[in-house]
């Protein structure tokens, strides 16, 4: 019986070796031509915290490119700082809408990835992005971004029962649901967040930053008989800052208020919870907004705001680059 010589003949090895040449020689000049990066907002975040990423792309290629053709061309990996990949709750997060990018334009993809994975424990862990350019048949992988997980001081929590809706039959409250109220350093200051959850280990529903604060007086906060926390925090030497949640994690309302004659403070007025004291300031990013001159009211979006998912900004064109640059 003949035997077949397992070897590749030496013309077809040095063809293999011209062919992986030449595709990394693409790989790289695509590379080049489209520039790919994660950028976050900021690098530290408490357990559960909104984790809203920013892919970029710059496109050099001298052609339109397309993105969005399906619910998977955005794909994130998260990784601890042992190298073990945290694996999604359940799906991975679809990113969809297709939009295209031209030549010499820059444009931004925004992603809260927060609710699509558990990242309960503290640590540092590092996030990438895997982007599929279908007309090429290709894929890129951004470089790393670090980040870090870090559990905020407990200074406040209550656990509350949501009121029955219309038609829910009377007995016991039909969820319990708890405030938690939690102090963590952001930007180099010290910042109050609250979060709404099932109560220890269940669901988290969100975990937002309220506003900074002070370390020589603790917010007062209380939760009336809809379900709504109202806290009060002294943001400053004169300045509180008064803001109601909904049991679903969402700003209701914003105030300010100023050290005056006396001190803000959490006070009662037929059955419901009003801030009594101080004097109150007009801000723009007031919740609802402050109507001027008896007009309409122009929406303000605060910073804390739930944000589309996803959003893109408009294209912006990359400067040219000037000679001897």
């Amino acid at each position: 019986m003949q035997q077949i010589h397992p070897n590749i003949p030496a013309a077809g090895r040095w063809r293999a070796v011209i062919v992986g040449l030449l595709l990394a020689t693409f790989a790289a000049g695509a590379q080049a031509q489209v520039k790919m990066t994660v950028e976050l907002g900021k690098n530290r975040f408490l357990p559960r915290e909104s984790l809203l990423v920013e892919l970029k792309i710059v496109n050099f290629s001298g052609q339109t490119l397309v993105f969005g053709e399906d619910d998977h061309w955005l794909q994130f990996r998260i990784q601890s700082e042992t190298g073990e990949e945290i694996t999604p709750i359940s799906d991975p997060p679809p990113v969809k809408g297709r939009f295209t990018v031209e030549s010499s334009i820059r444009a931004t993809k925004k992603i809260d990835i927060a609710p699509y994975y558990a990242l309960e424990q503290a640590g540092r862990y590092t996030v990438t992005a895997k982007v599929v350019i279908r007309q090429w048949g290709k894929q890129f992988s951004t470089k790393p971004v670090k980040f870090d997980v870090t559990n905020g001081t407990i200074l406040w929590e209550q656990a509350f029962g949501l009121p029955l809706k219309k038609g829910d039959p009377p007995g016991q409250p039909r969820q319990i649901r708890r405030y938690v109220l939690q102090q963590a350093k952001r930007l180099k200051a010290m910042s109050l967040y609250a979060r709404v959850d099932d109560g220890p280990g269940g669901r988290v529903h969100r975990v937002m930053p309220v506003c900074a604060m002070v370390s020589f007086n603790l917010p007062k906060a209380q939760v009336d008989p809809r379900g709504n926390l109202h806290v009060l925090c002294q943001t400053g030497g004169k300045e509180y800052n008064y803001s109601v949640i909904d049991p679903d994690g969402q700003l209701k309302v914003r105030r300010h208020y100023l050290i005056a004659a006396t001190r803000p403070r959490l006070g009662f007025k037929d059955g419901e919870i009003i801030v009594v004291g101080g004097f109150k300031l007009t801000r723009p990013n007031d919740l609802p907004p402050v109507k001027k001159n008896g007009g309409k009211a122009e929406p303000v979006v605060p910073g804390n705001a739930p944000r589309p998912i996803p959003v893109i900004q408009p294209p912006v064109p990359v400067p040219a680059k000037r000679d001897g640059e």
